[in-house]
């Protein structure tokens, strides 16, 4: 008997501690959705059409991270306290959000392919149609002119060539802004002499993808940690309410 009390007492702090961890993974994840929606505005906005979704994506991150700390302190304080009733709350709502994620990530490598070329076509049209100069103040002439003077890189993914039949070449007669040039106060960078050295010969789609990139390691493991976490967590609680009986405390 000692032993089952035993055994009870460290499956009630391996819950505690689950519950921790997806408490804290639950912050990671609101602090994910806020760089996505106000660290990473410049990004955002060079996405053009398709940022409208990526602010959606930060808004559903930070909602879902406070749902999970919500719902680890549920956790923690249902396994001190030995709710009965808290627990298997617990257990429902876990097991809701698994089922989610699981269905999300399955939508992800399904359509990962199809989100990669969207980002790029709509990345690529806000260059061409939205991009108006070094000068201009709109967020997305902004937003590009801070990454190519920032990671020293011009146009989307083939430099000069891409401000070819643009709205910022018809409109100055330009072939490329002056945030191409390698030396931003050099008078034979004129956007006209594309002689080599003058300007930045690396185009901007791999600054982008790798910034993507990193934090979609970031995401992934956050994701994954997490839904380990839930399925080990759900068959603990599952052996707490049992073991707890019929009794709500």
């Amino acid at each position: 008997m000692s032993r089952l009390h035993h055994l009870y007492g460290l499956l009630r702090y391996l819950m505690m501690l689950l519950s921790g961890i997806i408490f804290v993974s639950g912050l990671v994840l609101f602090g994910l959705g806020v760089w996505i929606r106000y660290g990473a505005a410049t990004f955002v906005q060079v996405m053009g059409s398709f940022s409208a979704q990526l602010v959606t994506i930060s808004y559903v991150c930070m909602c879902l991270g406070a749902i999970l700390s919500l719902l680890g302190f549920i956790g923690c304080y249902g396994a001190w306290s030995e709710n009965r009733c808290l627990i298997m709350l617990y257990f429902i709502i876990v097991s809701m959000m698994f089922a989610a994620e699981v269905t999300g990530v399955i939508f992800i490598l399904v359509y990962k392919d199809l989100v990669e070329v969207t980002i790029r076509g709509a990345s690529k049209d806000s260059l061409r149609m939205s991009y108006m100069g070094p000068t201009a103040a709109d967020p997305i002439s902004t937003a590009w002119n801070t990454i190519m003077v920032h990671y020293k890189c011009c146009g989307f993914d083939n430099s000069t060539a891409d401000f070819k039949n643009s709205v910022f070449s018809a409109n100055t007669g330009l072939l490329y802004p002056k945030t191409c040039c390698v030396d931003l106060t050099s008078t034979a960078c004129d956007g006209l002499d594309t002689t080599q050295g003058l300007i930045h010969p690396k185009s901007c789609i791999t600054k982008l993808i790798n910034v993507i990139q990193d934090q979609s390691v970031i995401f992934g493991s956050t994701a994954s940690g997490i839904c380990v976490m839930e399925l080990a967590s759900m068959m603990v609680s599952v052996v707490l309410f049992v073991r707890l009986g019929n009794t709500f405390y």
